[in-house]
């Protein structure tokens, strides 16, 4: 996988230049990722995520399929018989993992492919692939005009002595010349490569890095609440350990004995937390976003285990280490001339035990502060107003497949037929057909030019996101009018075109005047007929300005945006959206009984009302916020048990000292304020250093938080006085205890 390069999208053409000028990477295919429809007649349809490759990808990355066979070097040439290699998840979930399937001809949008074979659930690129089709380019593929068409992928195998970097200078260095021979498709159009490795982890990267950076964090304050522990229990054992002393017991015996004890105690917890680990890894899995990667192949192996042994191990011993060289150094004879008055070896190990609750303290103190900031982050995100009103809107994707839906007018005749269907339902307000509904990834970035102005130049090319909906798209999702006028029933194929603009779209490239009235076209055209004579240049008059929406999510800006009406621009991969004062579910199912009366052979997926959508949408900064906010909570708590572990054993230590002050006439009060006095010294130690701490270590989160800064000063100070007013009440409880001190039986104990 480390020798596996994953270039930036580019053209077929583009991609037979790469390849045939490449010296550093030895081997490279193309990925092209979309959807198809399995029908089946003993089955529903389904969706598919698939995958055209070409014929050496599978020995391009070194995975053979799990039965069958890989693609043939012939399997990509033009004139080849469609094959298909299945991924073992849906050959298992769809095929009843059934030898017999190999052979098999299975129907992909409305075209024959012969099943060939079942790849290894081992392959993660491209990502949730339920099938592999072999690219068979096509004539337009190699028509010049078409070099512009970017929108293909590949991966690559760096040749034996090459390295990424010289694979990206080259790679490159190819691009730049591209770009000057063909100015007009391949200006401002770069390429790169990047370890196939981070192109899977992806921008997610950083997150998974904090965390783990929280996981030690939390396993250093746990280490610290052992070795306070341990040094309480060695000194409860000075007697036994000065016998052993006595008796002839070496000091690197002791502490072999008390770090074998410690190993015990960290291995034993290891094992109990691996076992709660297995059940808190499948409640994350349940609640967690789609965009970590492989997230739902997290589970406990052997590489798991081994490094919780290992942890466990080191952690036993580095932190049973300090406990055993206190305990080691303890001498016979002082012990017995001091008595139980205490000794310097005993304040030694009282600075031992302030030191690791200040350590803890400053740890919690930065987890506090970064799961404070994530928490304002979130909040803040869900209060943006993503400019649509999601309630009461349902929502579902199709795709029509273009051997059964092959001409403008099918396509758009099923979306009247269908917007008729579900408009009639009971409690529908309205419904829409669109290409691109807000926060999703469906949406597409196109140049466009102003006419009656200068052309933009290949270096500053006007660009703005662009999404075909039906009448009834913007009431459907509650979208204000600013100004002129939404999609009518007029605009038809034939009547002259016309688009609706965004808020952003104006603010961007009309700033001074109003753009209703004006013309663009956009950079592509179309055949809009059945006979495919009737070639028109996509785009038209602005006749309405709509608010903006965040459809690129809560956390960006909302893009520059054209809106064109669907039947003049019609396309086959669609949202359905419902509005409904019905029951979601109602409406889900009445809408999928609709589409299967106009077509049965329509799978429909990611069905789900449109507040789901929203929420989904948030979901992997929640998914943080939760995991942050836990780690925090965990520290906290073990903060606690920390200060008030220090200060309870200090109080029975101090118990004859503590019954002299109140026999003298120290009141209980004061003896209260006296150990709640320490404990906020040692947590305000511990603030200080976390501050600083958090003040240097938070810039790295910056990156997953939305409008708040790394350094917020009521975050700060908040945490602070929460853990200030926490140590109060752990430092309370011994000291409570403290002031109930019976002078008389305290001294007759000593």
């Amino acid at each position: 996988v480390g020798r596996e390069l994953k270039p930036v999208s580019m053209s077929y053409l583009d991609y037979t230049d790469y390849r045939a000028q490449s010296h550093a990477v030895q081997a490279m295919t193309l990925v092209d990722q979309g959807t198809r429809n399995l029908t089946r007649a003993d089955a529903p349809p389904l969706r598919l995520n698939a995958a055209r490759v070409n014929a050496n990808f599978f020995s391009l990355i070194g995975v053979r399929p799990i039965l069958g066979k890989e693609f043939s070097p012939g399997d990509d040439l033009k004139g080849a018989t469609p094959v298909v290699l299945l991924s073992e998840g849906l050959w298992r979930t769809s095929f009843g993992a059934d030898s017999s399937v190999l052979g098999r001809t299975i129907q992909l949008n409305a075209k024959p492919f012969t099943v060939i074979g079942v790849a290894s659930s081992a392959i993660n690129y491209p990502k949730s692939v339920d099938a592999w089709l072999a690219y068979i380019p096509n004539e337009d593929d190699f028509d010049p005009t078409n070099r512009g068409a970017h929108f293909l992928g590949g991966i690559g195998r760096l040749a034996p002595g090459a390295t990424a970097q010289g694979a990206k200078a080259e790679l490159a260095t190819i691009a730049a010349a591209l770009a000057a021979k063909y100015p007009a498709t391949n200006t401002n159009f770069g390429a790169t490569a990047v370890p196939l490795r981070e192109a899977i982890v992806g921008d997610v990267h950083g997150a998974l890095v904090v965390l783990f950076a929280c996981v030690g964090f939390v396993l250093l304050i746990a280490c610290a609440n052992v070795a306070n522990l341990l040094l309480v229990r060695a000194s409860g054992r000075e007697s036994e350990i000065a016998v052993r002393t006595a008796m002839g017991a070496s000091r690197s015996q002791i502490m072999r004995q008390l770090v074998t004890e410690s190993v015990f105690l960290s291995t034993t917890g290891a094992v109990l937390g691996t076992a709660l680990a297995a059940w808190i890894i499948s409640a994350v899995r349940s609640f967690g976003p789609r965009g970590v990667p492989r997230l739902d192949e997290v589970t406990i192996d052997g590489r798991v285990l081994l490094f919780t042994a290992i942890v466990a191990v080191i952690t036993g011993v580095l932190f049973g280490l300090v406990p055993a060289i206190h305990a080691a150094k303890t001498n016979l004879g002082q012990m017995l001339r001091e008595g139980s008055r205490g000794s310097s070896g005993r304040r030694g190990t009282a600075r031992t035990r302030s030191a690791l609750v200040v350590t803890e303290m400053a740890l919690a103190v930065v987890l506090l502060v970064g799961a404070g900031l994530m928490s304002q982050s979130f909040a803040r995100l869900l209060k943006v107003d993503p400019g649509y009103t999601p309630d009461h809107v349902v929502t579902m994707s199709l795709a029509l497949p273009s051997q059964k839906y092959p001409w403008d007018a099918e396509q758009i005749a099923f979306a009247n037929t269908l917007l008729e269907q579900l408009r009639a339902m009971p409690g529908t307000q309205d419904a829409a057909v669109a290409f691109g509904r807000p926060l999703s990834e469906d949406g597409m970035h196109i140049t466009f030019e102003r006419n009656g102005e200068a052309p933009s130049q290949p270096g500053n090319r006007n660009v703005a996101d662009i999404r075909f909906v039906t009448t009834g798209f913007f009431q459907t999702l509650g979208m204000k009018l600013t100004a002129g006028r939404e999609f009518a029933e007029t605009d038809r194929a034939n009547a002259p075109q016309v688009v609706v603009v965004s808020q952003a779209f104006v603010k961007k490239f009309y700033p001074t005047e109003s753009p209703i009235g004006k013309r663009i076209t956009l950079g592509y055209g179309w055949q809009r007929s059945a006979a495919k004579t009737d070639t028109a240049s996509a785009g038209g008059t602005i006749v309405g300005i709509v608010a903006d929406i965040k459809s690129r999510g809560a956390s960006s800006a909302a893009p520059e945006t054209v809106y064109l009406p669907y039947a003049q621009t019609p396309i086959t991969d669609v949202s359905v959206l419902v509005r409904s004062t019905a029951a979601p579910s109602l409406v889900l199912d009445l809408a999928r009984a609709r589409i299967r009366e106009i077509d049965r052979d329509l799978p429909i997926f990611d069905a789900k009302p449109m507040t789901d959508v929203v929420s989904n949408a948030v979901s992997q900064p929640r998914f943080y916020t939760i995991l942050f906010g836990a780690f925090a909570a965990i520290a906290l708590l073990l903060a606690a048990v920390g200060i008030y572990g220090v200060i309870s054993y200090t109080v029975t230590q101090r118990t004859r000292e503590l019954g002299i002050r109140i026999a003298l006439g120290a009141s209980r009060q004061g003896v209260t304020r006296l150990v709640v006095g320490q404990g906020i010294m040692l947590t305000g130690a511990g603030i200080v250093a976390g501050l600083a701490g958090a003040y240097g270590l938070t810039r790295f989160i910056s990156t997953l938080l939305f409008g708040v800064e790394a350094f917020d000063a009521p975050t700060f100070a908040a945490v602070a006085v929460v853990l200030l007013g926490v140590a109060s009440v752990a430092s309370w409880i011994p000291a409570r205890r403290a002031a109930r001190v019976d002078p008389l039986i305290a001294m007759r104990a000593e």
